[in-house]
């Protein structure tokens, strides 16, 4: 699934990229009382998840991948360190990726599996900006039917349901579609940025 042009962008060397963390990720942890490396049994290769420490929405997401068995990776101290320390190492043929994470992770993570010919299989933009509640637009290659569901039936804990939903679904091969929803929620995050993306990549076999 091709994202557009803003993705065709040149290859950054690794100096580059482990240099777009910037210093105010190396000073963030993940909030007390959260150890989202336990929530991530059981574990497989077949799926990682990565969890930015500093949004509980996505600590919620990678828990709930955790609970479809994929182990989790901190994005720590930034996207480019992550990858190089930790994800290339462990990510096998046929695995995938997946994380909800700020666009520009994103951006960082995709570029950095291009060569281990990463396909993008899910993008969901979680958006805040300008409205009440959060506007969720999903596209991709696996069943949207049941990420919409999950959604719908998560309620507050909607970020949990969709990261447990897409482990589950990862395996399914569908057309390409495209959904958008618009739900409000009680519960406010301490710490959120205004957008978010949900994203599942799966590395050639």
């Amino acid at each position: 699934m091709r994202l557009g042009p803003r993705w065709q962008t040149p290859q950054l060397d690794r100096r580059e990229l482990l240099g777009l963390g910037g210093a105010a990720a190396l000073s963030l942890a993940a909030p007390s009382g959260i150890d989202i490396t336990a929530a991530a049994a059981p574990r497989t290769s077949a799926m990682l998840a990565v969890a930015d420490p500093r949004y509980a929405d996505s600590r919620d997401f990678a828990r709930g991948l955790a609970r479809g068995g994929a182990r989790v990776v901190r994005l720590a101290p930034n996207a480019g360190a992550a990858w190089f320390e930790t994800i290339a190492h462990a990510l096998r043929p046929g695995a995938h990726l997946a994380g909800l994470t700020l666009d520009s992770d994103f951006f960082i993570l995709q570029r950095l599996a291009e060569p281990a010919h990463a396909v993008t299989r899910f993008v969901g933009c979680h958006d805040w900006r300008c409205r009440p509640g959060v506007s969720h637009r999903l596209r991709g290659t696996v069943k949207l039917e049941d990420i919409v569901g999950a959604i719908d039936a998560g309620g507050d804990g909607w970020a949990e349901r969709l990261g447990l939903t897409l482990a589950v679904t990862a395996e399914s091969g569908e057309a390409s579609q495209e959904h958008w929803l618009r739900r409000e929620y009680t519960r406010a995050a301490a710490a959120r940025p205004s957008y978010l993306v949900s994203w599942l990549m799966t590395f050639a076999a």
